[in-house]
């Protein structure tokens, strides 16, 4: 019972992290994020535009938070190909079929024609159409395997193993170095993933839960994100005034930033002590979840990603008073637009999945799983 409820607050934590993403892109491709000299307190409509930044920094974990919520139960899975496989099917589905939408009612834009012949709509994942899907599928196959070693390691090793992947992949180098480092990918990459995987099966394996720490968790989170937007104004100043270290302004303003890391595993171990009890919350978290994939696919296929954003007129409404009501309606807005178009597609596909052709096929494709790692019995998770 435990378990399913705790599976529960992180599947709430995952339709959260969505949200985050939705207002991400709200904020960043609706040209909400003022630059500097239009953030001081005479300049119009200040208080929206720094909300909006603040919006945008408590968001910033998003992706990081999809990934540990992933590795957290992946750690301790048996790994199919069946998984992976239905993730570039819907991804698929999605990238070739709004695109083909588009072409079927005329309405496709020129710039479309072009990344056709690259590939971009009907080799989604090769041509990473979606950079996030991408990497994840590919994370996906890399998991058991990562895990499979991980599971061997006791506490000091994987502490060991977290801080060494965490000072080398995160943007610390960028932080005490003036220029990136050959590794750093901002948290775009697989190599980071893999660390969050790591940082997500330690959590599992050896932090236990304690509510007594759930409003630090919070607090420390909700510090990390005002330190996070705080360097980003400082450094802009001193840039502004003596026109040095322009290259540190948004240093902190990536997904492996140290400050937007501490701030994503905190909102994480805060959900960890949360209980949500058995009933209709309970039941509708779990309904929503597995939508919050699909929501991705859709509002942010190449075709869509700006659409929504002109439709909504999310650049004008940051000069209007109730910019905070708009945000609100419109982020929720493609949610749940999104969200009833992936649950029919998974009503769809699970009618063929579970149909005779399917499941012969799936049997089939089972027989590959031979590559995967077994399953050991020697984990241990903290409780």
């Amino acid at each position: 019972m435990n378990a399913k409820k705790r599976e529960t607050n992180l599947e709430l934590l995952r339709i959260l992290a969505m949200l985050m993403v939705i207002s991400l892109h709200y904020l960043g491709k609706g040209n909400a994020l003022a630059e500097m000299e239009d953030l001081y307190v005479s300049s119009p409509y200040f208080v929206n535009k720094m909300l909006a930044w603040f919006l945008e920094v408590l968001s910033y974990g998003a992706v990081n938070i999809y990934i540990m919520i992933s590795g957290y139960f992946l750690i301790n899975s048996v790994a199919k190909m069946e998984k992976p496989f239905k993730i570039v099917v819907q991804v698929l589905f999605y990238s070739a079929g709004i695109y083909l939408v588009f072409l079927a009612v005329g309405k496709l834009p020129d710039y479309a024609h072009e990344t056709f012949f690259k590939g971009i709509f009907f080799t989604p994942i090769a041509s990473a159409h979606y950079w996030f899907a991408s990497s994840y599928v590919f994370f996906y196959l890399l998991s058991p395997f990562a895990a499979l070693g991980i599971r061997r390691l006791d506490e000091k090793q994987h502490r060991g193993l977290m801080i060494i992947m965490l000072l080398l992949f995160s943007r610390l180098w960028k932080i005490l170095l003036p220029q990136s480092a050959p590794i750093d990918d901002k948290g775009y990459g697989l190599m980071w993933f893999l660390t969050l995987f790591v940082v997500a099966s330690y959590i599992r394996r050896f932090v236990p839960v304690k509510k007594k720490h759930r409003i630090f968790y919070l607090g420390i989170y909700l510090l990390s994100s005002i330190l996070t937007l705080a360097s980003f104004f400082v450094i802009n100043m001193i840039y502004q005034a003596t026109g040095r270290f322009e290259v540190f302004i948004k240093v902190l303003l990536e997904y492996n930033s140290p400050t937007i890391v501490v701030a994503s595993i905190c909102l994480f171990l805060f959900f960890r002590t949360i209980r949500i009890p058995d009933g209709f919350l309970s039941k509708a978290i779990l309904f929503v979840s597995p939508l919050t994939f699909g929501i991705y696919l859709i509002h942010e296929h190449y075709l869509l990603r700006d659409l929504w954003i002109t439709f909504w007129k999310v650049e004008d409404f940051v000069k209007k008073p109730y910019f905070i009501l708009h945000y609100i309606g419109v982020v929720l807005a493609v949610f749940i637009i999104c969200g009833l178009i992936e649950w029919i597609r998974n009503m769809l596909f699970g009618l063929l999945y579970r149909s005779g052709a399917g499941k012969r096929f799936f049997s089939l494709l089972g027989k590959t799983d031979v590559i995967f790692p077994k399953k050991d019995e020697d984990f241990s998770a903290a409780e």
